[in-house]
């Protein structure tokens, strides 16, 4: 089945629906990270070379994002992202938000140790995973319900945070 559409996502249920659906265009990995997101109840990891403009820089992820994050006290969304420039440069949405809400969103940069880590991942709730094995394409394998390649991922993503450093760049700038 090919998922293009919105609708296409909406019949999986987080932590329920253990379907593996494998996706190899920008717009169902968009849709699918959205679709996931809006049944987010606690955590979102995503590990991102460029934060992916194509998936994560939409208003329709953004506001998910912030009603995550607005909706619980408990809510923690954790981003790693290799090249900081592009991000800032393009204005990306997701930047302004995590700035004003540095509590609960985090974005880092890895130590130079991962620099040759290639995948992309997001990891909501430790259910769902959208993981890409190489970062520069889009074929990808959506999964609503897989506990256990989300901790597998989340394991990796640890690891990599525990090293990780915030940017200068994707800090509020006071004025």
């Amino acid at each position: 089945m090919h998922y293009s559409r919105p609708s296409d996502f909406e019949r999986f249920v987080l932590k329920e629906d253990s379907d593996s659906v494998e996706v190899d265009t920008s717009e169902a990995c968009r849709l699918a990270a959205f679709s996931m997101l809006r049944q987010a109840a606690r955590s979102v990891e995503i590990v991102s070379r460029g934060l992916d403009p194509q998936i994560y820089d939409n208003a329709e992820f953004c506001d998910a994002v912030s009603q995550l994050v607005v909706g619980s006290r408990r809510a923690r969304v954790r981003v790693l992202i290799r090249d900081v420039e592009p991000v800032v440069k393009s204005g990306h949405r997701l930047v302004p938000i995590a700035q004003r809400l540095p509590t609960f969103i985090e974005l880092r940069v890895p130590a130079r140790e991962y620099d040759e880590y290639n995948s992309a991942f997001l990891v909501v709730d430790g259910a769902g995973v959208i993981y890409r094995r190489l970062s520069d394409r889009f074929e990808a394998t959506v999964n609503f319900n897989n506990p256990h390649m989300a901790r597998d991922l989340v394991r990796q993503f640890e690891e990599m945070w525990q090293t990780a450093v915030p940017d200068i760049n994707l800090r509020r700038s006071h004025l």
